[in-house]
């Protein structure tokens, strides 16, 4: 941490994840007086990672991807060139297939050889392709059209796409093509698999990124964020950790500055809040600034699924945990049954689900000691099961009964790995397990997901197009992060911080853009 001793600031930054993190930097970077407030111990939100016995784990994201955005933020920020970078290949196994993810066209071959009897798997791949070519052809891990000079043949290439990228957006698209599958247990796993009700658009986009714009530093998340706070105190800025910002404080209707937990008033001109929006708008700023039906909207829009997260250290060298991953990520299907839990799901849900392993150590030997490898296991689960993990509720101490209990429900997840990694369970240095109500408690997130639902028709303050929001209802007060920019993700929460930071310094094209979706959000009001 590094103390400015001057007073008031210009701008707080509530929330050091990557979108707070992002603006903060750029702010500094303009010149601007800038505190960065973070509730937990370290920088990162659901990217944050964790040392454990030599073992280095993820927390949340365990990879992300560029979309054209993250990499030159990070090169204009300065942290780009510290990091070497990994791609993050993927494998898909079920007991139909069982192949890498080295392209759309491989892919769709694979999928087709495994269902010759399904003509709709090719009609579907075929859709998929047009996604890929859609993404090779508006931007690349360097390069996103929005963020750069525009020239009529950008324009042109943009404009083309624009009438598939509606038909892919609708939330029935992928059920009118899906559908056309005969196989029930294969229609299923089409119509399901992802987050729930993704839409087609993301649907194809990821067996494109998977292949093309997936990536890991080589010295874990945590060092990424790490090495954001250490530029933004370079500049100049003030980071406090461990200080949960209870309230905004306005005076005279504008921004004043903020309330800590422990009662201490810190002064701004401005605040920037990368929080949970749900937060934002009951407590944090309080709902006598939104309108009463705005309000009840936030509160029953649905948010993305809770995750279950298993974090091993392995007594297995790495060279021979690859022998049995093949990539650093693996997406397992025990069977195409998707689940998604809710509060009343049974109490063998979690045998039954698929799960994503990941190892940060599969490329990066340093993150495990000597002649061992870490492992994280992943899949959906709910705040609410089996009342809350046995702990009563989500405050409050976390219970005895709650700590036994997610153990052994992290253990049915390693018996369930243990087809891809045979005799997992008796490699096992190190187990720890994080259910929603860890995620609460590291990054105050609502149910412990992860931004807004992925089904439009379920996000009740979202447009036809999505939802963006980086004004709140009260002047000097703006919103970023993965709640402010549907659909969420990295990349969105990143741009979201320097499209804010730039539009508070006045610089341009992405003040530009925050204007545009501001106008945006006011004229869609009048229709």
């Amino acid at each position: 941490m590094k103390k400015n001793q001057a007073g008031n600031y210009d701008v707080a930054v509530v929330g050091a994840g990557i979108a707070g993190l992002s603006c903060a930097n750029y702010l500094a970077q303009g010149g601007k007086k800038v505190i960065l407030l973070e509730q937990n111990h370290q920088a990162g939100g659901c990217m944050s990672g964790f040392w454990r016995k030599g073992f280095y784990f993820d927390g949340g994201d365990q990879s992300f991807e560029s979309n054209g955005i993250i990499f030159p933020i990070l090169s204009e920020l300065g942290v780009y060139p510290e990091h070497d970078w990994h791609p993050a290949s993927y494998r898909i196994k079920t007991a139909f297939y069982d192949f890498p993810i080295t392209s759309v066209e491989d892919t769709r071959d694979r999928m087709i050889a495994a269902f010759p009897d399904e003509p709709a798997v090719k009609v579907i791949f075929a859709e998929v392709e047009k996604v890929s070519r859609c993404f090779s052809e508006l931007f690349d891990p360097w390069h996103f059209p929005l963020l750069e000079k525009p020239s009529p043949q950008k324009i042109f290439a943009a404009l083309k796409w624009l009438p598939a990228l509606k038909r892919w957006a609708d939330p029935e698209f992928r059920n009118r093509l899906c559908g056309q599958i005969r196989r029930e247990d294969l229609r299923h796993w089409f119509l399901n698999v992802g987050y729930y009700k993704t839409p087609f658009i993301l649907f194809g986009a990821f067996w494109h990124l998977w292949v093309k714009d997936y990536w890991y530093p080589a010295g874990g998340i945590q060092s990424l964020m790490n090495s954001l706070v250490k530029k933004f105190e370079s500049r100049g800025g003030e980071t406090r950790f461990k200080t949960p910002v209870k309230k905004i404080l306005v005076r005279d209707g504008r921004a004043e500055g903020v309330l800590t937990e422990t009662g201490e008033k810190i002064t701004a001109n401005q605040v920037v809040y990368a929080g949970d929006y749900q937060r934002l708008v009951t407590d944090v700023l309080g709902e006598t600034y939104f309108e009463p039906d705005f309000v009840e909207k936030v509160k029953r829009s649905r948010l993305t699924e809770g995750m279950l997260n298993v974090f091993l250290g392995l007594n297995l060298p790495a060279e021979e945990l690859k022998k049995h991953l093949q990539t650093h990520h693996v997406l397992f299907y025990p069977d195409l049954k998707l689940i998604i839990p809710d509060q009343n799901s049974p109490r063998d849900v979690h045998q039954k689900m698929w799960m994503e392993l990941s190892s940060p150590s599969l490329e990066s030997p340093g993150l495990a000691p000597p002649g061992k490898s870490s492992l994280v296991l992943q899949t959906f689960t709910h705040i609410g099961w089996q009342n809350y993990w046995q702990n009563g509720s989500e405050s409050g101490e976390r219970t005895p009964e709650y700590r036994e209990f997610k153990k052994a429900v992290g253990m049915e997840l390693v018996k369930g790995a243990e087809a891809v990694i045979p005799g997992l369970s008796e490699k096992i240095e190190y187990l720890d397990v994080g259910t929603p109500l860890s995620a609460i408690r590291f990054t105050m997130n609502s149910q412990g997901g992860a931004g807004w639902t992925y089904h439009l028709p379920d996000l009740l303050i979202a447009g036809r197009f999505g939802f963006v929001s980086f004004h709140a209802p009260v002047a000097g007060v703006f919103t970023i992060g993965h709640y402010s920019f549907w659909p969420g993700g990295v990349p969105n929460s990143a741009l979201s911080g320097k499209i804010v930071a730039n539009s508070i310094l006045g610089k341009f094209p992405e003040g530009q853009l925050h204007t545009a979706f501001e106008l945006f959000r006011k004229v869609k009001r009048l229709f």
